[in-house]
C-alpha cells in the first residue's frame, strides 16, 4: 500500500490491515504523483503478477483469483478483466467468465490505440507478469501516463505470447467530477507529445498496421485538445489569454494535424465511429467543427 502524503484517514485503514494480514505491507513518502506511487510500489514487489489498483476504485472479491487462475492455466504475460464505471454505490455482478478471448501482441496494440475494443490503456483491470514490466518505469509529470507505460509494454512483449481478455466485470471504477481528465490543465496537453511518441514507435517497429492505428491516436488526441482549447476560449476567455502557454497556436497545431490525418482515418474501417463524425464534421471547417464539437462532448 503506497501512501503518497493523504490527508485523511487512510493511514489508519491501511495500519488495521496490517495488523490483521502479514502480507501487507505500508510504503510512506511525499505525494509526487500516481507515476512516482507506481513506480515505488514496482521497486518493492516481490510477488511473480503486478495489479494495481488505484486508491478510490473498489474490486470484486473474487478480482485477483479470477486473473491469477487464467494467468497460470493459460500462460498469458497480461490478462485483461472488463470494468464498470460508478459514483457512489458499486455494483453488485456475478464474477462469472461467460467469453474469453487472447490476442498476440500487435493485435493488441492495435485494439488500444483504436479504442473500440476490449483493451483501454489504464494499469488497472489487468493482471501482469512482474517479468515483463518490472524494468518498464511510468514516467513522472505527465498525464496520460497510462497510455504511454501501457503501449511500451505491449512493444517489448515477445511476438509469439498472448494478452488474454475476460468479459467477467471485476474492477468498479469510480467516477470523481473535478478530476484532470475531466476538467482543463495544461498537463492535458501531454496527450499531444504522448500520442505522437506513440506514433513514433511504431515507425521504428514498422508494422504498418499498428502505424495506422498510432495515427489514428495521433488524431483522437487532436480533437480533444482542440475541442477543450476551442470551448476554453469562449466560456472562460480571460483564463484562456493569461496562459503562459499560446493557445492560439496550440489549437492552429490540432487543426493541422487534424486536416493531414483525416482522410486515411476516414477511409479506414477500424477506426470508431466517433472519429469518423469528428472527421466529416471537421469538413465543414475549424468553427463549425468547434462550436458543434464542443456541444456533443458536453452532451456526452
Amino acid at each position: 500500500m503506497i501512501d503518497d502524503g493523504s490527508t485523511d484517514g487512510s493511514i489508519e485503514i491501511c495500519k488495521k490491515w496490517i495488523n490483521k494480514d502479514e502480507r501487507f505491507i505500508l510504503i510512506r513518502k511525499k505525494n509526487e504523483g500516481p507515476s512516482s506511487a507506481r513506480n515505488l510500489g514496482l521497486n518493492r514487489a516481490k510477488g511473480d503478477f503486478i495489479a494495481f489498483i488505484d486508491s478510490d476504485d473498489v474490486i470484486h472479491p473474487h478480482y485477483l483469483k479470477t486473473l491469477v487462475d487464467i494467468i497460470i492455466k493459460k500462460e498469458y504475460l497480461i490478462v485483461v478483466c472488463d470494468f464498470l464505471r460508478f459514483k457512489k454505490n458499486y455494483p453488485l455482478v456475478s464474477s462469472h467468465v461467460r467469453n474469453f478471448y487472447h490476442y498476440i501482441p500487435s493485435e493488441a496494440i492495435k485494439i488500444m490505440l483504436y479504442q473500440n475494443g476490449r483493451i483501454n490503456s489504464a494499469p488497472w483491470g489487468k493482471l501482469f507478469r512482474k517479468d515483463l514490466i518490472k524494468d518498464i518505469w511510468f514516467k513522472n509529470g505527465i498525464i496520460y501516463e497510462d497510455l504511454e507505460w501501457l503501449s511500451r509494454v505491449m512493444y517489448k512483449m515477445p511476438k509469439s505470447k498472448r494478452i488474454g481478455i475476460c468479459d467477467a466485470k471485476l474492477y468498479f471504477y469510480r467516477i470523481r467530477e473535478g478530476s484532470l481528465i475531466n476538467t482543463f490543465s495544461n498537463k492535458r496537453l501531454d496527450v499531444l507529445d504522448v500520442s505522437k511518441e506513440i506514433e513514433c514507435n511504431a515507425l521504428n517497429i514498422g508494422d504498418y498496421g499498428i502505424i495506422r492505428a498510432a495515427r489514428d491516436r495521433v488524431l483522437s488526441a487532436n480533437f480533444e485538445i482542440y475541442l477543450a482549447l476551442y470551448d476554453l476560449k469562449y466560456k472562460n476567455r480571460e483564463l484562456y489569454n493569461s496562459s503562459v502557454y499560446n493557445y492560439d497556436e496550440t489549437i492552429k497545431g490540432c487543426w493541422n494535424q487534424i486536416k493531414k490525418l483525416r482522410l486515411k482515418s476516414l477511409l479506414n474501417f477500424h477506426v470508431r465511429n466517433k472519429n469518423k463524425l469528428g472527421i466529416l464534421l471537421s469538413y465543414f471547417g475549424p468553427r463549425i467543427f468547434g462550436y458543434i464539437g464542443s456541444k456533443m462532448s458536453h452532451l456526452k
